[in-house]
């Protein structure tokens, strides 16, 4: 596989998973190579302007710095472990950890590229998260690749105290100009995404008793209902700038999330969310 067909495939992987990102915003460091190609080791960190779930927030709307590191082989087989710090008004600390490993695929012809992951999250404490009552993920992808224009579509479980099922869908077109400095090649990806799955509501009233017609108190009655909704729209420009062993990966979006949860009276219970622009960037070393 030539180097730009490695970059084509991480900026898939870079959307394609934007499930696992949107779960734990953690950096996506996968890299694709086919059988024949070397095995190799990654080591970067990745800074996120604002933390979101489907572009839910937490109160303080923190931004976030991601060290990580990994491996992949060149069967496809990867592994990797991101470290989370959080930053807001309050406090810098650091928040997880993100284990993650699975197994890239690139078809011979270039036109299909795919992935299997499994991923398990650590967090500290009292974090104030939107995503941290996310525990496993389990997710697929598949891409049909062409010059016109590629076509994305992804499924996973996220796994908290019940198992909630999700589905996205993408469209981008790669945008390659080699030789931009000398031995280098830069990389745009302009990007549309759908994100769905499931949501969880909680409706609680009171219920008169009576007792031989008369009144004798009220019952506090709690019903719990799932609904699989569209959950955000996002669209996106990733930029991969790639030297060597040296990757920059700079990626500006603007989602707009759906379905919002508000419970009224109760804004401890209700979703902060609107529509959000924010930015990644990624400075990716492989050894």
């Amino acid at each position: 596989m030539r180097p730009v067909t490695i970059l084509i495939v991480t900026l898939f992987l870079l959307n394609g998973q934007a499930t696992l990102a949107q779960t734990m915003d953690a950096p996506n460091i996968k890299d694709s190579l086919t059988v024949g190609e070397r095995s190799h080791f990654i080591i970067g960190a990745t800074y996120n302007s604002t933390m979101n779930y489907y572009g839910r927030v937490d109160s303080l709307k923190s931004s976030g710095i991601y060290p990580f590191v990994g491996f992949s082989l060149k069967n496809g087989l990867y592994g990797n472990a991101t470290f989370v710090f959080i930053r807001n008004a309050l406090q810098s600390q650091y928040a997880a950890t993100l284990l993650e490993g699975g197994y890239n695929y690139t078809g011979k012809n270039g036109h299909w590229a795919g992935n299997l992951s499994a991923s398990r999250y650590f967090y500290q404490e009292n974090i104030d998260l939107v995503q941290s009552a996310v525990k496993e993920n389990l997710s697929a992808s598949l891409s049909y690749l062409n010059k016109v224009i590629n076509i994305n579509l992804g499924a996973d479980i996220k796994f908290s105290n019940k198992a909630d099922p999700g589905i996205q869908a993408g469209l981008d077109h790669i945008i390659r100009i080699p030789h931009v400095f000398g031995d280098d090649v830069l990389v745009l990806d302009p990007s549309a995404w759908l994100y769905a799955g499931t949501q969880n509501f909680s409706r609680t009233w009171y219920e008169k008793k009576n007792l031989l017609l008369l009144p004798i108190g009220e019952e506090q009655v709690t019903e719990n209902s799932r609904k699989f909704n569209v959950l955000a729209y996002e669209i996106s420009m990733p930029l991969v700038y790639a030297y060597k062993k040296f990757n920059l990966i700079l990626s500006p979006a603007y989602i707009l999330p759906q379905h919002i949860l508000s419970v009224p009276g109760q804004p401890a219970l209700s979703e902060n969310a609107a529509e959000l622009f924010y930015f990644t960037a990624t400075l990716k070393f492989t050894l």
